[in-house]
């Protein structure tokens, strides 16, 4: 195709006349992609359907080579990835009752990240399951090397260079392991 063909776009006389000509089959395959568009995002079928038009004759230019309706099918897709991003980054707002002289005071919100407090507390704790995790496998050294790499993000490649273990040995030690926290807390950690 040559450059002059490629940069040539439909006018939007053009692109009127080519929906009002639209046969059947052209409104089914473009509803079906309104609805395949739209589906888990915040936009309706019909809607998206009719941004798709509006846009096509309003703001996007459609070039002379390609079908109208896959370009309206692409306007679509775009309008529903765009309106899907958006939702994604709105802010979500709560309504706050204030009553009395309240409203004179400000808001006390927490913050988000956690304090030395919570720190020092979260520490403890993952110091405690360690200790109680690795104190269930004193018996078993392999066994408490692969729990203790496990919790310092070793992969399973290197866990197997470890233990010298190979793959198949090493899944039945983990199914094991796996087996003896269960026993030992068949609810989860609780301290």
């Amino acid at each position: 195709m040559n450059s002059a063909l490629a940069s040539a776009t439909r006018s939007r006389d053009e692109i009127v006349d080519a929906i009002r000509n639209l046969m059947p089959a052209d409104w089914a395959r473009l509803r079906k992609v309104a609805h395949r568009y739209s589906f888990g995002r915040p936009i309706e079928p019909d809607d998206l359907l009719q941004e798709g038009f509006l846009r096509a004759l309003d703001s996007r230019k459609c070039p002379k080579h390609v079908d109208v309706v896959k370009f309206l099918a692409e306007a679509m897709r775009s309008i529903a990835h765009g309106e899907a991003e958006k939702a994604e980054y709105r802010l979500t707002l709560v309504s706050i009752d204030k009553t009395g002289d309240e409203q004179n005071q400000a808001l006390d919100h927490k913050d988000p990240d956690p304090n030395s407090e919570e720190t020092m507390v979260s520490e403890q704790d993952a110091a405690l399951i360690r200790t109680a995790l690795l104190a269930l496998f004193d018996d078993d050294a392999i066994a408490r090397d692969i729990v203790e790499g496990t919790m310092e993000d070793l992969s399973a490649e290197e866990l197997r260079e470890l233990t010298g273990l190979d793959k198949t040995a090493y899944d039945s030690k983990r199914r094991f392991i796996r087996r003896t926290i269960d026993k030992a807390y068949p609810e989860g950690w609780k301290p």
